[in-house]
């Protein structure tokens, strides 16, 4: 396996499976109050997230790289849509709550429940929730359209509805509708892969069993 075959390998599958397995644990406070006692891992997990979600619309380009026609256009620009909003909406969210709460440790009650109240209206901003459809949606347009265009490459259909299924289970990237997203996403990459380096080895396998079947100057050797 070639380094380029081995790092394409890591983002498109690695990636997506690491996201999966952080999703799991990302914590999900009700009220935002709830968030003190995991604060710290909350702001490492979001400040992660970041080049990660950096990296997945990295993966989405990879594999639409050489996909040509309408779809594969509309998924590298709503792809580049999603690396330019949907990080923004996580930093905003998530680090922006997390110092905030974070703060509030040690304050007196009044301050507690002052930043315990901002760090709410950050999730109920009007900026983030703009962040998060747009981000959204973004990634939802950019995977379907990718599926799409694969739909006759390696793989075939069932690449395609993999791909869709991932991109349509991306509610939110906390959870189980993260793991599951980014779980689909890695299985559907890795099917694609797999079977994108299958195709020259059989090629190369039936193009060698042609030519020694083929006699001197190209033609078949006759049969006796």
């Amino acid at each position: 396996m070639s380094k380029h075959t081995l790092a394409r390998r890591i983002l498109v599958i690695g990636v997506p499976i690491a996201f999966a397995a952080i999703s799991v644990f990302h914590p999900r406070p009700e009220p935002i109050a709830g968030l003190a006692e995991e604060v710290a891992w909350w702001i490492t997990l979001h400040a992660l997230q970041i080049p990660m979600f950096l990296l997945m619309g990295c993966a989405v380009l990879t594999l639409g790289w050489a996909a040509s026609g309408r779809a594969a256009t509309v998924s590298r620009v709503a792809a580049l849509v999603f690396i330019a909003f949907y990080p923004a909406y996580d930093a905003f969210a998530g680090l922006g709550s997390g110092y905030l709460v974070q703060h509030a440790e040690g304050a007196d009650a009044t301050t507690q429940s002052i930043l315990h109240d901002a760090a709410a209206g950050v999730f109920d901003s009007a900026i983030n929730t703009g962040l998060y459809v747009v981000g959204t949606l973004a990634w939802m347009v950019a995977v379907v359209s990718m599926g799409l265009a694969l739909r006759g490459g390696p793989g075939g259909r069932v690449v395609t509805i993999l791909f869709i299924a991932s991109a349509l289970t991306l509610i939110d990237h906390g959870g189980v509708f993260g793991a599951v997203s980014f779980t689909l996403f890695a299985v559907a990459a890795a099917l694609h892969s797999f079977a994108r380096a299958s195709e020259p080895a059989l090629a190369d396998a039936f193009g060698g069993v042609s030519q020694s079947a083929a006699g001197p100057r190209g033609r078949t050797s006759p049969q006796r």
